[in-house]
């Protein structure tokens, strides 16, 4: 992690180098006033010099200034490094975030992950604009007081330095602990977040009203917010207990110094201004280890919010570009090639991390099987149906295509290319899936179709979204294409999600389109005009149809029957029909619109 860190820090090396010279200029600014008041007293007022008094005074104002100006420099320098740390971090964060897999969000709690971009990101930042600062001054203005106090009475200085291991020592314990409690806390914050975003989503609400059981989610949230309040508590009194017993030491110190010096000054040893300076300088070096006792309980928490930072940035992509990847070569169809592949999903354990999971996923166990040395050819501009009863992996093929999931064994091939081949980025602009429940972002239907082309001008959006059937309740609606969609898209019906997500597909002109139960929420009419709609589009691309309602694969190229993983039948939809199998079996049991007799 300190490795890391500094690799990260070097980005930032000139700017830091100057944040420091300013820190310990202004730091030992402060020590010279105490030094020029000695003179005060022993030189001007006892000696009864008025000249020298004014030259003294003015001496001093200059010094204020000068650690007035460089205090400020510091403080502003110190944001705005701090600050651009923080956007880095974030963008460093949000882009190796983006390159995780599908199974790593899966696994992961969306909640913790937020924390970690949130919140562990800040709690870093306040290292470097606030506790990094805090720390060198400190250490600065400790070694500027007590080499001046060495030069002024080193018999007290050593004095001095006997309490130093029993500072250290406390600190050094009270800090242990203090890193154990920062850590559950951190966590247990994480869980709260995760538990508020999951349970005040829309869905979340409408699950709980559905259910009543508000009062049993609330007893939940009270033991989180319970845990999180009971260490933010222990947290604040091991701080406190440590600035307490170094706030006795320091009392007790000063005490001892004031009768020593003042023993020394009654006997002539040292002078008056001598003896205000030492014990000046005294609750000087003592507040500079008060200082960095508080800044513990701070850098324990900084440090641990960096750590559960690179814990993320460290965690390589369970599927990513391989040395080699190259390019789709460009063309109008690609074909898709399935060759005896097998698949099973994987346990959670190793596609995340597990401080980002919850107990039970990351302990879960493999699902067994899901694909069966399975076989299927779809050559470009053919049309495909993909039927089968629910589990028997339709919509893992859609998976696989997309390097969501890699196969266990056997190989994908899109263009005549082995999908690992591929760089990610050149097969997911080849490839486009619409799933049964698309997600939409809570933004304008407008920036959603964007999404796919953000250049696309007024004309484009409208008619893609005349295309999917979707273009007369965007113009019915009071905002047009700038109406709100919801969280997850929710202000919309299902059907109406999905039409929005085929005009964005539309837009994106993929060359292989894969339709997952993509017109699953639509009504017998609307479906059909769909169908009649897309037809000339899909013509001219490689097409995958997973579907459960018989009538959306009918009029494919080519129908295949999946059950258990593997490919029981295939042909077209009279043929299978007559064969009695599979095929017929679900003909009987799926209830038929009467477009589909």
């Amino acid at each position: 992690m300190t490795r890391d860190f500094a690799r990260f820090l070097r980005r930032f090396a000139g700017r830091i180098s100057l944040l420091l010279i300013l820190i310990v200029v202004q730091s030992a600014l402060s020590i010279i006033p105490i030094l020029i008041g000695q003179l005060v007293i022993d030189e001007g007022v006892l000696a009864g010099d008025a000249a020298r008094l004014t030259q003294l005074g003015m001496f001093l104002v200059a010094v204020a200034c000068m650690h007035s100006v460089t205090a400020f420099a510091e403080r502003a320098f110190a944001a705005r490094i701090g600050e651009d740390m923080v956007l880095r971090l974030r963008l460093d964060l949000y882009d190796h975030l983006r390159q995780q897999s599908v199974g790593f969000f899966n696994s992961a709690k969306t909640g913790a992950i937020a924390s970690r971009v949130h919140g562990d990101v800040t709690g870093v930042q306040r290292l470097i604009s606030g506790t990094l600062p805090s720390v060198v001054s400190a250490a600065v203005t400790l070694l500027s007081a007590g080499i001046a106090l060495i030069i002024l009475e080193w018999r007290l200085a050593v004095a001095v330095l006997v309490a130093v291991p029993l500072v250290y020592g406390v600190t050094a314990w009270i800090s242990r602990a203090l890193k154990i409690v920062t850590r559950k806390k951190l966590t247990a914050n994480a869980t709260l977040v995760s538990r508020v975003v999951e349970r005040f989503s829309a869905a979340g609400v409408e699950t709980i009203q559905q259910y009543g059981c508000a009062q049993l989610e609330r007893a939940a949230f009270n033991v989180d917010a319970m845990r999180i309040r009971d260490l933010a508590v222990r947290q604040v009194m091991l701080g406190a207990g440590l600035s307490a017993a170094l706030t006795l030491t320091m009392g007790v110190a000063t005490a001892g110094a004031y009768v020593v010096t003042g023993l020394w000054t009654i006997s002539g040893t040292v002078s008056m201004g001598t003896m205000v300076a030492m014990v000046a300088l005294l609750a000087r070096l003592y507040s500079p280890v008060v200082t960095l006792s508080g800044i513990k309980v701070d850098l324990v928490a900084a440090l641990v919010s960096l750590n559960r930072v690179q814990e993320v940035l460290n965690f390589k992509p369970h599927i990513m570009d391989r040395p080699d990847a190259r390019k789709l070569p460009p063309g109008q169809g690609a074909s898709v090639v399935f060759s005896n592949v097998s698949f099973e999903y994987p346990s959670s354990t190793g596609l995340s991390i597990p401080s980002l999971m919850g107990e039970k996923l990351d302990k879960q166990a493999p699902r067994g099987p899901t694909l069966d040395r399975f076989d299927l050819t779809v050559e470009p501009g053919m049309t495909v149906g993909v039927v089968g009863l629910s589990g028997a992996g339709k919509s893992t093929l859609a998976r696989l295509l997309v390097r969501s999931w890699e196969a266990t064994s056997g190989r994908v091939l899109v263009g005549g290319m082995d999908v690992r081949r591929l760089t990610l980025e050149s097969l997911r602009s080849t490839i486009c899936v619409v799933s049964q429940a698309p997600f939409l972002f809570n933004d304008s239907i407008r920036a959603n179709l964007l999404m796919a082309k953000p250049d696309a001008d007024e004309d484009e959006l409208v008619s893609v979204c005349r295309d999917a059937q979707i273009w007369s309740v965007i113009e019915a609606a009071p905002d047009g294409l700038e109406t709100i969609v919801g969280d997850g898209g929710l202000q919309m019906s299902g059907g109406e999600r999905q039409r929005i997500s085929i005009a964005r597909l539309l837009l994106r002109d993929p060359r292989v389109v894969v339709l997952d139960e993509a017109t699953s929420h639509l009504d017998n009419a609307t479906e059909n005009a769909l169908q009649q709609s897309l037809q000339p589009y899909l013509k001219q691309r490689t097409c995958l149809i997973i579907a459960h309602r018989l009538a959306t694969v009918r009029h494919a190229d080519l129908i295949v029957v999946m059950e258990g993983g593997s490919l029981v039948e295939k042909g077209c939809h009279n043929d299978l029909i007559e064969a009695g199998g599979l095929y017929t079996r679900l003909s009987r049991s799926i209830p038929r619109y009467p477009h589909e007799s």
